[in-house]
This record gives C-alpha cells, structure tokens and sequence, in this order.
C-alpha cells in the first residue's frame, strides 16, 4: 500500500480514524509505517512519523527504536540522543542498536568515539557482539590505523569471542594493504588454527596483497591453496592475479593464467579482459589486445546466423571459427576479421568504456590514429558515450602526430556533446602547446578551464585575462597563485607545465621571474622543473644565476641527483667560477 504519497496519506488518515474512535494504536503500527518511508528513501518522513508517536499515544518499542537508529546513523549525534532518550524511557537497548550507532560514528570516520562507545558499552555490562567489533576494525582499517585495529582485534580473545571469517578478512585485508603480508599470512593460519574456515574472498584479499608486494610466487602458491580448503578460485582471484604479472610484465604467464581460467570454466568478467589488454597495450603488443577485444565481444559460442552464412564446412566449432579468424589477422586482414565476428551474437562479456579506453590509449600511443578513431565511433555505435579520460587519449595522441588543430577541434566538440573536459585534458593540450612554444596559448586554455569552475572569481580570471592580452605573464601567475592558494585544492602542475614550457622555448629570464614568484608564495615546484630551469640558464651562458638558485633548492633530493649529473654531463666546472660551490 505505500508505494506513493497516495500511499501514505491513506495510512495516516486511518491512524487519524483509530485515535478520533479511540481504539489503541500500537507501535507496530507505526513501525509499518516508518519502514514504508525508509524503503522508499524518505527518512525525513520516518523520522517525522515516530515523532508523532507520542500525539498518537503510541509508545515505542525496541524494534521501532531499532529501525529509527538505523535510518538516522548517518547523523551519529542525533542516533546517540536517541539512545540516550530509549533508555531514559526503560526501553534497553540490544546488539542491533548498539551495532548502529558504532556503523554510523565509523561510516563518518569518527573513529575515536566509536571506539570510546564501544568501552562504554563494555563498561555499562554489555558485550558488543562480533558484528559491532567488525565495524570498529573496519573503520581502523580504512584509516590506515592498523596497529589500532589489531589491538581491537586481539581483545576479542581476551573476552572469549571468536572472530568470524567476515572479522578475519577485514584484519587480514587491513594488513595486506599496509603491506604487512607475512603478518597477513600468520593471521591466516592462525584462523584455520582456530577452526575458522577461510572463503575465497578472504584468500582472494591476501593474494593482492602478495601481487601488490610483486611477491607473484607466493600469490600463486596462496591460488592452489584454496582448492584444498574445499574452496574454488573465482573470477576475482584470476583477475588479481592477472593483474599482478601484467603490472610486473610478465604477459606469457598472464596469458597463461586466463586460458587456465577458462578451461576450469571460471569465466572472465569485464575487469579480467580490462586489465589484460590493458597489460597487452603497455607491453606493445597491440595486436594481441586487439585480438583479446574481439574475443571479449564475440562471447563464447559463435551463433547459428555466423554457421549459415558463411558455411556449416567451413565454421563446424568454435575451433574452427578460431583457425579462420587466425587466418583472417595472419594475412593482415584485421578489419575483416573483426566484422566477421560482429556478426555473432553477444552471448559473452560486453566491453564497457573502460575497455574502449585502454584500447583507444594503444592504439593512440601506437601512432595509429585512425583504428583509434573507429574505435571511437564504433563505440558510440554500440550506445557507450565517451567520457572525459576518453577525449583527452585521442586529444593526446592527436597531438603526438602534429595534429593540433583537429586536436582543439576534438577539444570544442566534447564540450558540446556535454562532456565538461576534465583538469588533466587542459593540461595535456597545455603542455603540448608548451612544447610549440605557445605559452600564451598555454595560459590562455587554463583560463579557459578556470572559467567553467564555479569557485573561481569571474572579475578576477577577466582581469587575467586582460594582463595575458598585453603579455605581462607575472601579472597573471601573481593572480592566479594569489586566487588558488585560497582553495584547499591547490594544484601546482599548471606552474610547472609553464616553468618547463618557458624553459624549452629560450625564455629561461621569464621563467626565472615565475620561479622567484613560486618561491615567494611558498610553491613546492617539481625536480624536472627545477632541472630545466638550471639547464636553460647554463644554455645561455647565466651560470652565475644557475649556481646562485640551486642551495634554494639542496633539500630535494631528486633535483639534487638530477642536477648533479647535469654538472658532470656538462664538462663546465663551476667551482671555476663559484669556488664555495660543493656538491
């Protein structure tokens, strides 16, 4: 009955009805009532519905209380009033009001009142059951305050509880992610030890643990062990371990792993395909991504239409629809091939954005501009719509082949096809432009993105605007770090992009001038900007301004190295002219 406003207005017309005949009310009434409003996202009216308790002379219950601290443990402060106010009222609370009010303190990172809570639970008698210890672990965990959780964790024992595997998991996770695997391992063992059957999510956390530490052996080994424990590995425990050898380059064994994967009949989700041909673009083997991207489309059975049209002799299986695709991309006839399977029908797993992604950044990055840009299309075709991280690949890769003007062009028909170009598709533009030695250009497109964001002064970006117009780019910098530094965001990348820029095209004097500004508003710059700076006034001759900047900078170790190689490659002996320098 309540589906809508209709819904509810009827109910409360019979609670009205109820009190005017006298008849008594009771609270599962309005527990009926609460719920409705809850599953239909409408806390503020669950809320309101058991303040009008009282006027209905309903007194609630503790299931009716139960539900109220679990729709309002978002705002821990009003749950914990509640609380107090349930138990003014004789109404005890049991582990369901507890385990909310502690779930709402952590899912708001209020850890350390969670945690005093728990020790006041403790303290008033009452012992918090596994699932409230769970969510005080957890909320350690995502803090990265793992000694704290572990300090928790071995309380449990102290108070004769018995982590369950969801516990265990969390602990071990917490772990693993602090790279801690030895730890995460003994705590394994100690589970298994107790009698407390690991799953494969909790195998699954600690063999990305391992493959995040590059310890792939051990990740393997921790693969085999799950079957002996009556477990099965599943898609995600390939998938991590995919992961791991392609983040480490070993492709053979990555392959190896999704041809075991299928075989035992574990099928590839999106994320297996994603992050395999993403390893496959990184190492250069596009045609093999691309051939990986076929096969994602055309699912794992070819469809009767494929046998029908093209011969039962001469597509019996999917073997021999394998050989004829294979022949097909041997003889160079790749689009051929890839229109083949177009043709089956879509009975396996469908590349999302992301595939078409990592797909385009290959070929992009390949040179092979116009197979990226069918892929563009192609995937319009299909119904995805590209997003940012998708322009600005083919925006990036259009520069790489000097194509600058269908690059802007690229840039002006993502705006009107209403994706807002994100900071890094700004950036990307602006540091090729750099590299032309159009740093005005350069400026001008931050502007431009600055522009668009609704915190940013409009007279103030007018008045840079107008500063870059007459060429005085000190104005503009000044501006510009005189308005970011309010934000709580700063992003230095822009003033190292026109540091650098500067720098490569002769103009190191400008860009002295930007990096005195830097320093004056305390700006950390980056090592390679630093590095082309010094490099840029030894290139015309102002050694004793390279040697006069660089002690201001002696405390970044990467620009130290950097810049001490620089001096060896150069032959020029600086002690020469500044004999206090010494390196």
């Amino acid at each position: 009955m309540l589906v809508n406003d209709n819904g509810f207005d009827l109910y409360w017309n019979v609670l009205g009805k109820l009190k005017v005949s006298g008849i008594p009310i009771s609270s599962n009434a309005f527990a009926a009532l609460i719920w409705g409003y809850w599953k239909v996202d409408k806390a503020e009216k669950a809320v309101e519905a058991f303040g009008r308790m009282e006027e209905f002379d309903c007194k609630p219950n503790l299931f009716t209380y139960n539900m109220v601290l679990h729709i309002t443990a978002k705002r821990a402060d009003d749950a914990h009033r509640l609380l107090d106010v349930m138990k003014s009222r004789g109404c005890m609370p049991d582990f369901v009001a507890y385990n909310a009010l502690l779930n709402g303190f952590c899912k708001l990172g209020r850890i350390d009142e969670a945690h005093a809570l728990l020790r006041s639970f403790e303290n008033e008698g009452y012992l918090v059951d596994i699932k409230g210890y769970t969510c005080l672990i957890d909320g350690f965990v995502r803090t990265k305050r793992i000694d704290e959780a572990q300090s928790v964790f071995r309380s449990l024992f102290e108070n004769n509880a018995v982590p369950d595997v969801v516990l265990y998991t969390t602990m071990i996770g917490g772990l693993s992610g602090a790279g801690r695997v030895k730890e995460a391992l003994s705590l394994l063992r100690d589970m298994t030890g107790r009698g407390v059957q690991p799953d494969t999510q909790c195998y699954n956390t600690l063999i990305k643990g391992f493959c995040d530490m590059g310890l792939l052996d051990q990740a393997r080994s921790l693969q085999l062990e799950i079957s002996e424990n009556d477990c099965f590995p599943d898609t995600c425990t390939y998938s991590i371990l995919i992961c791991g050898m392609c983040r480490n380059g070993l492709m053979g064994e990555a392959r190896h792993i999704f041809n075991e994967m299928e075989k035992l009949g574990c099928f590839p989700s999106v994320v297996t395909f994603n992050t395999l041909i993403d390893g496959l673009c990184k190492a250069g083997e596009l045609e093999e991504a691309r051939l990986m991207f076929y096969k994602m489309e055309i699912g794992k059975n070819p469809s009767l239409f494929l046998r029908l049209s093209q011969g039962a002799d001469r597509v019996l299986d999917s073997a021999s629809l394998q050989k004829m695709v294979e022949k097909l991309c041997e003889s160079g006839k790749i689009l051929k091939a890839y229109k083949l399977l177009m043709q089956l029908a879509d009975c396996g797993v469908t590349p999302n954005i992301v595939t078409y992604n990592i797909l385009i950044n290959g070929l992009c990055k390949s040179g092979n501009m116009n197979g990226a840009f069918k892929l563009f299309e192609e995937l319009q075709v299909k119904g995805h719509s590209p997003d940012s991280i998708t322009y600005g690949t083919l925006i990036d890769g259009l520069q790489r082949v000097d194509k600058e003007e269908e690059a802007f062009k690229l840039l002006d028909q993502m705006s009107k096809n209403g994706c807002m170009p994100s900071a890094e598709v700004y950036k990307s533009l602006m540091t090729w432009s750099c590299r032309r030695g159009q740093i005005s250009t350069s400026f001008s497109l931050w502007l431009k993105y600055l522009r668009n964001q609704a915190v940013r002064d409009g007279e103030v970006l007018g008045l840079m605007e107008e500063h870059l117009e007459k060429g005085d780019l000190e104005k503009v910098v000044r501006g510009l770090l005189e308005m970011d530094l309010k934000l709580e965001d700063f992003d230095s990348s822009p003033y190292n992009i026109w540091l650098i820029g500067m720098c490569q095209g002769c103009k190191s004097g400008e860009a002295l001038k930007i990096f005195s500004l830097l320093e004056e508003f305390h700006v950390m710059i980056s090592a390679p900007s630093c590095v082309m700076l010094i490099h840029g006034l030894c290139e015309e001759g102002n050694l004793d301004q390279a040697v006069e900047n660089e002690p201001d900078l002696r405390g970044r170790v990467d620009f130290v190295v950097k810049f001490a190689d620089f001096l060896v490659s150069t032959h020029d002996c600086l002690t020469a002219i500044h004999p206090s320098v010494h390196l």
